[in-house]
């Protein structure tokens, strides 16, 4: 997943949650969304060819003000056909309560981009009241697990339910799922009982920087295939 921070004037991290508000407030969400997919593919391209054969996937988050852009999509289609990045190599992350407020305009986006290759991921998904219901109308690769209710699951059987649910339609439309917030293995045994197919958190690892992290894949081929391998079937693949 591609994260984004801002560095001060002394080159310290801010966190997301000290600008993304400000963003939003500001009508400044599209302006930061084209940088991170320019500056992805900028970092990608020079080692397209060596990635693609390892299966991994890079997922950008879009924002609700991108996805009401009419500029939106015909600039992220641009982008990718001026570079040598495989569209199957990305995957656009948008949030369940995002697709639902722009409806008609998410599922233009998503059909335009899956016939070119790209995948699709909901986020924070089971957090609407109607997340069944939508799944219908979008052509998703990947549920991505809210972690509210992960960060409690070994305690809480309620959340447990949850999981498990989503777990089963997931298998039933032949999607994968993402657990985040994975921070004990505890929750990444109960993870791989309940059948979700991949995990995410800092049981993993710390956020790292994207160039260093893509060195780190086309340098080392044994970590490459991980990244791309199940551990065995129906189980949680680390990323």
């Amino acid at each position: 997943e591609v994260l984004v921070r801002f560095l001060d004037n002394e080159d310290r991290h801010i966190s997301p949650a000290d600008f993304l508000s400000a963003a939003e407030r500001y009508q400044l969400m599209e302006e930061l969304d084209r940088w991170v997919v320019t500056r992805t593919l900028q970092l990608l391209e020079p080692h397209a060819a060596r990635l693609a054969g390892t299966g991994t996937r890079f997922a950008i988050n879009l924002s609700g003000q991108s996805l009401g852009s009419e500029q939106f999509l015909p600039f992220v289609q641009e982008r990718i056909v001026a570079s040598s990045v495989p569209p199957e190599m990305l995957c656009f992350e948008i949030t369940e309560s995002v697709a639902v407020a722009n409806l008609q305009r998410a599922q233009t986006f998503m059909h335009t981009l899956k016939r070119t290759g790209c995948k699709f991921s909901l986020d924070d998904f089971g957090t609407g009241l109607s997340s069944f219901a939508y799944l219908k109308l979008f052509p998703v690769d990947t549920l991505k697990i809210d972690g509210s209710f992960i960060h409690d699951l070994s305690s809480n059987v309620v959340s447990q339910s949850v999981v498990a649910a989503i777990s089963e339609v997931a298998r039933v439309m032949q999607l994968d799922s993402v657990a985040e917030f994975v921070q004990d293995e505890a929750t990444l045994a109960l993870l791989r009982k309940l059948g979700i197919t991949w995990a995410q958190g800092y049981l993993f690892g710390q956020p790292a920087s994207l160039s260093e992290r893509i060195a780190g894949l086309v340098g080392n081929s044994s970590e490459a295939a991980v990244v791309a391998s199940p551990l065995r079937s129906r189980s949680v693949r680390r990323t």
